[in-house]
């Protein structure tokens, strides 16, 4: 039994762990001589500081037997390395499910590497809360962004969290190491090589690593030909792989220049895409009532000064047929306006002005029919399915919209409900159970045909959790 296999055994041995997963470098090679460590990602039902402390004992338990090299446990969150020929760092990051998620969130790009781990025991990290893809997004507002490298380079520290203990309960502590002989190369190296990997991941749209001539031609790509920064990033791998202890403080010179070129290159890749924002209408007096109201009421909006702050402008507003969507456009400003009835809330028919209770006692079978999983049709009117087709068809009319930059979509909240199922591949059945805020904006993006969620990791979370927990 090779070394990870036997790691995953000691971890996935105890009783509140339900998946542990190795991911990283020695997913690709089995050499220890190769790697730097070993990454270790444990999650568990509940944290505390005797689980804490027994998965590190059972590491350190594999010490007994005859290694090359003996075991050292890193429990820190971050890319701290130690330094040590003799040592063999495990780095064991452990995490409660709720702490998973809000990694996953805060740290999509470390979370979406993971994912490609096929050597865990148990639930896969995936199944756990998946990240889906990367986002735009993520570039300027997740943990390990360009800009939160930057930061730290300029200061000459790493950023790390670890553990810590307080009336018996387990916080997260965050706290910056200055960065010594070794880690100033290895911190350079890991900037620049992830950089590069996760923005390939976003503009592929797949979760897969790029490798040898494509590395260095996307490398080329982003910093405009510089051959010598090149050089100069190859030059250190051969060092990292030679597992070289020291580095000059210039090293870090290197990652600042890829930084600021690299930042250049987003900008740009920026303009590319049309920006769509979907927002539910305002609030209506038929909101407040919780009652039915679909395509077949046409209540105007409540008024509140509050919304008249915004005027944010666009180049064009999409509104539905409906009255409180066509409202909701004083809001805002726009070189144009125009309607589609492809948005419009769905047809609640006969059932439309009712309340939950009148419907179960008029439509009984509507209810059962829920009950057992059947997208039942309201009486005279749409099911889901049928709001899913006008989605699609909206998404086909969307493709034929050419040079415009920023694009308001007012729309309703079950039709964003349904659109929200396509884009972060929600089961249909489910989505009753979104709540979806009045103005609160979702935004998607549009490059030539294709369309890519850019949606906030917080409202990710939230809808999973009001889906699943």
């Amino acid at each position: 039994m090779n070394l990870g296999k036997k790691i995953l055994n000691n971890v996935f041995q105890i009783k509140n762990v339900i998946s542990a997963s190795i991911v990283g470098s020695y997913t690709e090679s089995k050499n220890l001589d190769k790697v730097g460590d070993i990454d270790v990602v444990v999650v568990c039902k509940k944290l505390s500081k005797k689980l804490i402390t027994k998965l590190i004992q059972n590491v350190y338990k594999i010490n007994k037997e005859n290694l090359k090299k003996k075991i050292i446990v890193n429990s820190t969150f971050g890319p701290l390395k130690i330094s040590s020929k003799k040592l063999l760092p495990v780095h064991l990051m452990i995490y409660d499910v709720n702490s998973h998620k809000d990694h996953v969130t805060s740290s999509p790009f470390t979370c979406y590497d993971w994912e490609r781990s096929k050597l865990y025991k148990g639930i896969s990290l995936k199944q756990i809360f998946p990240v889906r893809n990367l986002q735009l997004s993520d570039f300027i507002l997740s943990r390990r962004s360009p800009n939160e490298y930057l930061q730290d380079l300029l200061k000459n520290r790493i950023s790390i969290r670890e553990y810590g203990f307080k009336n018996k309960k387990v916080i997260i502590k965050k706290k910056f190491v200055k960065l010594d002989q070794r880690n100033r190369g290895e911190f350079v190296y890991h900037i620049i090589n992830f950089l590069i990997i996760n923005l390939n991941k976003f503009i592929q749209n797949k979760n897969t690593k790029i490798k040898n001539n494509k590395f260095d031609n996307f490398f080329l790509k982003i910093t405009k030909n510089d051959r010598k920064l090149l050089k100069d990033f190859k030059n250190l791998k051969q060092k990292k792989e030679k597992k070289l202890l020291f580095y000059k403080p210039e090293i870090l010179i290197l990652a600042e220049k890829f930084i600021i070129k690299y930042n250049k290159f987003l900008k740009n890749l920026n303009k590319e895409y049309v920006k769509l924002n979907f927002i539910r209408h305002a609030k209506t007096k038929e909101n407040v009532n919780k009652t039915f109201v679909g395509s077949g009421s046409d209540p105007d909006i409540i008024y509140k000064k509050k919304y008249n702050k915004n005027f944010e402008k666009f180049d064009l507003i999409i509104t539905s047929n409906l009255k409180r969507s066509k409202s909701t456009t004083r809001f805002f400003k726009a070189k144009k306006i125009v309607q589609n009835e492809l948005i419009n809330e769905i047809n609640y028919g006969l059932a439309d002005g009712m309340s939950f209770n009148e419907l179960k006692k008029n439509y009984p079978n509507i209810i059962n029919s829920w009950k057992k999983g059947i997208d039942i049709k309201y009486p005279k009117g749409e099911n889901s399915t049928d709001v899913k087709r006008r989605v699609n068809k909206f998404f086909k009319y969307l493709k034929k919209i050419n040079n415009k930059e920023k694009i308001l979509i007012i729309t309703h909240s079950f039709f964003l409900r349904v659109l929200l199922s396509v884009v972060l591949n929600f089961n249909l059945k489910s989505i009753y159970k979104l709540q979806i805020d009045h103005l609160k904006k979702f935004r998607i993006l549009k490059k030539k045909n294709n369309f890519y969620s850019d949606l906030d990791r917080k409202d990710i979370k939230r809808f999973y959790n009001q889906l699943y927990d």
